[in-house]
């Protein structure tokens, strides 16, 4: 009997302590008591303040449960825009606590967009900031503008209705063809972090009647930006130093055609740098293997292996022509973006400590060769041209609407 009553309440004490280790809602938060940060823009004003523009969910033009906009029909837009400034970032978001109604909930954000002036300053603070602060997650988006960060939150992005999915959806399908523009906050600070310490930022910008649009790539020595690259630029940079996919290649019609040209899309790409040590200096040997497909021929051109042979030639000289232009406007501007420091540190830690202080003068004066190859495997094109299918003498073709058969 004293058995059972020890256990018993040996249990119920268990049961008590228990009951107060368990974490509970003390802190919850309603929906209705936050203001959901979905984009951050960071400027420097002319007074060399730093201005923080945060874009929130309007709750008013929400979509319903049913699938309906609640706000869309009567003009209201699906985001709204606040704006502090303070002598760092900090500074000015603690200063949203004071002037905007309800709380600043900063776990959902997906965008941070810095200004041309800011980010010429360097991001530095930048990333620290967002690195240490735990409410954000380094999936965000960090891209850059060539004008201010706050015009790009407060531009259109017809038909995603939230601007900051907008500049994502944007970026992120010229991503699909080289990963170089996905400047995801984990992806920047490694390259930032890297032996090359180059980091690329997207680069979005406004077009003449204020829509969005992907600019190219901007490019960062260490923590400033230096240059921008154009997103057919930027197609160079990415052979320079990964895999590809889904690039389309422009090819002209020698004389011949309308104008429009040939092209080749390339279905895949693989690269693989090879650094070489001589006496006079590093030089780096660059190796693309692709393989594509026709998208489209001119109108004299005829399909035959004749005219595979000379596309997958046309194709591999443009590839490198865009390849080493890059690397001189890299090398011109002192910016490894593509990543040559940091091959060079994993195919030899040894070779790269002698060579680290002074990494830029050797980038700028090395010997980059490109070697591209190409196979063209298939056509995406009709095999046959849509009159072939219609009789000369103006019959009906063998098949089809309006054809009757015995």
């Amino acid at each position: 009997m004293r058995s059972y009553l020890f256990r018993k309440l040996a249990f119920l004490f268990l049961a008590s302590v228990g009951s107060l280790l368990l974490p509970g809602c003390f802190d919850l938060q309603e929906v209705d008591d936050m203001n959901i940060v979905i984009a951050l823009g960071i400027d420097r004003t002319a007074n060399g303040l730093v201005r923080v523009t945060a874009q929130l969910v309007n709750p008013e033009a929400v979509p319903t449960a049913g699938g309906g906009d609640s706000g869309s029909a009567g003009g209201v837009r699906s985001f709204l825009i606040r704006e502090e400034t303070g002598r760092f970032i900090e500074e000015a978001v603690e200063k949203f606590k004071a002037d905007v109604p309800h709380g600043m909930y900063l776990a959902h954000n997906t965008l941070v967009v810095f200004g041309s002036d800011y980010a010429k300053q360097g991001i530095d603070r930048g990333l620290d900031y967002f690195e240490r602060t735990r409410y954000f997650r380094r999936n965000q988006l960090l891209v850059a503008t060539s004008g201010q960060a706050r015009d790009v939150l407060s531009a259109s992005s017809d038909p995603e209705p939230l601007n900051a999915l907008g500049v994502r959806a944007v970026v992120e399908q010229i991503g699909e063809m080289f990963r170089v523009v996905n400047s995801a906050q984990l992806q920047v600070m490694k390259e930032y972090l890297s032996p090359s310490q180059a980091p690329v930022l997207s680069l979005v910008d406004r077009d003449a009647s204020g829509h969005l649009f992907m600019k190219g790539v901007a490019l960062f020595r260490g923590a400033k930006m230096v240059d921008v690259l154009t997103v057919d630029e930027t197609k160079g940079l990415a052979w320079l130093m990964m895999d590809t996919r889904q690039v389309v290649i422009p090819l002209p019609c020698d004389g011949k055609g309308d104008g429009v040209g040939r092209a080749v899309r390339l279905l895949g790409s693989r690269t693989k740098v090879i650094p070489q040590f001589g006496n006079d200096g590093v030089s780096f040997l660059v190796k693309v293997q692709a393989r594509g497909e026709i998208d489209r021929l001119c109108p004299h051109d005829q399909l035959n292996e004749k005219t595979y042979q000379q596309l997958e030639q046309e194709t591999a000289e443009y590839m490198e022509r865009q390849m080493q232009a890059v690397v001189t406007k890299l090398q011109s501007d002192g910016v490894d973006a593509c990543q040559f420091g940091t091959r060079l540190f994993i195919e030899d830690p040894r070779q790269w400590r002698k060579i680290s202080q002074q990494w830029s003068d050797y980038f700028a004066h090395a010997k980059v060769k490109c070697n591209v190859r190409v196979h063209i495997t298939r056509t995406a094109l009709s095999s046959n041209t849509p009159e072939s299918a219609a009789s000369r003498s103006g019959l009906a073709p063998l098949a089809g609407r309006g054809v009757t058969t015995p």
